[in-house]
């Protein structure tokens, strides 16, 4: 972490009150769903840097960003697609309901996400209300959607490898490794 931190996001707890009960982890969005951008929270800046453009007819199936006090292998926090019904905007703090993990290793490193959905709100009926573990996401959608995520980040030069989904334990055991490291660094 840098000492420059005018967002404070590295203050965010992982879990919002109650999550961990509830399976809820605070995220950040970075890349709203949709968009051809890319982009990417600069600590050392405290602002979110456009670092690339997709080609003409592709966007970012959703929102994408991290979960923050956590540290992946690669050094960065570990990253969360949000799936929701309407995309969001770079800095979002959102409370993400997580069902599951899509393993990928990236240039030898593990980079998985996990995946989580927007939060159930009373009274307001969403698409992915109807999710709670992954195989409730309809299969299409989670082999787009690794699919995505290999061949994006082939074309940004990175060897990658496709390694499977799991659910939501899995999940919450990369969170917690995640958040460990992030723990032990900041000692």
């Amino acid at each position: 972490m840098s000492t420059i931190s005018p967002t404070r996001f590295d203050h965010i707890p992982i879990f919002p009150p109650g999550g961990k009960d509830e399976l809820l982890v605070h995220a950040i969005i970075e890349t709203p769903a949709r968009q051809r951008h890319k982009y990417a929270f600069v600590p050392d800046f405290g602002a979110f840097k456009l670092m690339t453009t997709l080609a003409e007819g592709l966007a970012w199936p959703y929102d994408y960003g991290f979960i923050p006090q956590t540290l992946a292998e690669d050094g960065d926090p570990l990253d969360i697609l949000f799936l929701a019904d309407q995309a969001t905007f770079p800095g979002c703090l959102v409370e993400a309901r997580i069902i599951g993990i899509v393993h990928l290793k990236k240039n030898g490193n593990e980079n998985d996400r996990i995946l989580a959905c927007a939060k159930k709100v009373k009274g307001i009926a969403q698409t992915t209300d109807l999710y709670e573990k992954m195989s409730d996401v309809p299969q299409e959608n989670i082999r787009g959607l690794c699919r995505f995520l290999v061949e994006y980040s082939e074309e940004q030069g990175n060897d990658i490898v496709f390694k499977g989904v799991d659910g939501r334990k899995k999940a919450m055991d990369a969170i917690k490794d995640t958040a460990e490291r992030f723990k032990q660094k900041r000692a």
